[in-house]
């Protein structure tokens, strides 16, 4: 997005334009539209790591099925330390003004450390995301994804990132990522990856991005500890 005041402004239209072409409600846009305005904002304002190089923020866009049909938009800038929290006390400091709308227009909204998708050289910073629900004849719906190109895909984004990687594969159609620290499979139907001791992730093959951007927070993880924040839609939020 534009590094300036156009970066709103901007961010509304190109969420409109993907929302239209979805056949979204118009109460849906309306909101998406508010919400997109508030966290482009906020990335304005307080988007730049103390001292660092100015960040072009980035505004991403993509459809996931799980939990359920949504279409999450998140805004990436520098500022990885500045992460919202909730709060009990439901009062929103400097920083947070504005997320208050986000919980209370959108089904979920949270805040991760990831990196950049456009810089180069890539950047660390996070992302403050929301979601919308999808009509329920989205296109797009019943695309069949071959695991073959959904695993090539898989690893050029996440390589993309700064994490290093390679592919295996069997005679089975089943391949393996072996990426820094994690191994994720890609079978016929869904990607598959071991998220702590005896616990395991599955996501559908149609959930590329969504798939990424939690293995890119995972290796991110690895080397910079920090929990990612998810909160539910409707609950007060503040800055810690």
């Amino acid at each position: 997005m534009p590094e300036d005041e156009r970066g709103p402004a901007a961010a509304r239209r190109l969420l409109q334009r993907t929302m239209d072409g979805l056949g979204a409600d118009r109460d849906v846009i309306e909101d998406g539209k508010l919400a997109v305005s508030e966290i482009a904002t906020n990335a304005l304002r307080h988007g730049r790591a103390a001292g660092g190089p100015v960040t072009v923020p980035e505004l991403w866009i993509w459809a996931r099925t799980v939990p359920a049909p949504q279409l999450v938009v998140s805004v990436f800038d520098g500022a990885r330390t500045e992460l919202p929290r909730a709060s009990s006390s439901g009062l929103l400091d400097e920083h947070g003004k504005g997320l208050g709308l986000v919980a209370e227009f959108t089904a979920a909204w949270g805040c991760d450390r990831t990196r950049s998708r456009a810089a180069e050289p890539v950047v660390r910073g996070k992302a403050v995301w929301f979601a919308l629900p999808l009509p329920r004849t989205w296109p797009g719906r019943t695309l069949k994804v071959h695991p073959g190109t959904a695993a090539q895909c898989l690893l050029s984004c996440v390589t993309r990132r700064g994490f290093p990687g390679m592919r295996t594969s069997d005679g089975h159609g089943v391949s393996v990522l072996v990426l820094p620290g994690l191994n994720v499979w890609v079978h016929p139907r869904h990607f598959c990856w071991q998220d702590g001791p005896g616990r395991y992730l599955k996501r559908p093959l149609i959930d590329l991005q969504e798939t990424v951007e939690h293995i890119v927070r995972r290796l991110d993880g690895i080397q910079v500890p920090g929990p990612a924040l998810t909160v539910s839609g409707r609950e007060r939020l503040d800055r810690g």
